[in-house]
């Protein structure tokens, strides 16, 4: 009984990530959902107390959004050991690679420049949640006030990045497809964060 209850919630999570990524949040709903996953939309209320507790179910998947160990790697003490710069443009590579395989979550950040609603701010809560413990778990780095303004203004030209690349392959004369391209956009991130962190 446990596992059809536990296969009828994921196929209620997968529905939400294909309807977000097929249709943003205003496509989003109860009937939607259940028609997607196959399933009586009573099941929704049942299993996440309605559509804000499914979404906030999606949001904790990794399939949706990368946790702190992904970010941190496979060396996280090395990562502690690095100086301010380095800790914080690892967090923003890794961030960058964990996009790039998450076409869904593509989808969802590019509807979220659009629409505003109880759903979205569910997805963004999650992702602010693993952004301030990828840093807490951190001891170099410098003044909130002064992190929070990089980790905003750097997040929002990756996400940009990320979202016109899957229009405009080649942005900038960089071809966003390639190793390459992408090795280059991480040595950038480097030298604007030592720069910054120099002064």
């Amino acid at each position: 009984m446990t596992d059809k209850k536990e296969e009828t919630k994921k196929r209620l999570i997968d529905a939400v990530g294909k309807l977000l990524s097929k249709g943003g949040f205003k496509g989003l709903g109860v009937n939607k959902v259940a028609r997607e996953a196959g399933v009586d939309k009573v099941l929704i209320y049942r299993y996440f107390n309605g559509m804000p507790g499914l979404v906030a179910a999606f949001s904790r998947t990794v399939d949706f959004w990368p946790g702190v160990d992904e970010l941190m790697g496979t060396e996280p003490e090395k990562v502690k050991a690095m100086p301010p710069d380095a800790q914080v443009a690892h967090f923003f590579k890794a961030y960058a690679a964990a996009l790039r395989k998450r076409p869904v979550t593509q989808d969802i950040l590019a509807w979220e420049l659009l629409e505003k609603n109880e759903l979205s701010e569910q997805l963004e809560y999650i992702r602010v949640r693993t952004i301030l413990e990828y840093f807490d778990a951190l001891d170099r780095i410098p003044d909130a006030p002064v992190l929070s303004s990089i980790v905003i203004l750097m997040g929002g030209a990756v996400n940009h990045l990320i979202i016109k690349s899957r229009i405009y392959p080649v942005v900038g004369g960089i071809d966003m497809r390639t190793r390459k391209g992408w090795k280059s956009i991480e040595q950038g991130i480097d030298l604007l964060l030592k720069g910054i962190f120099s002064r």
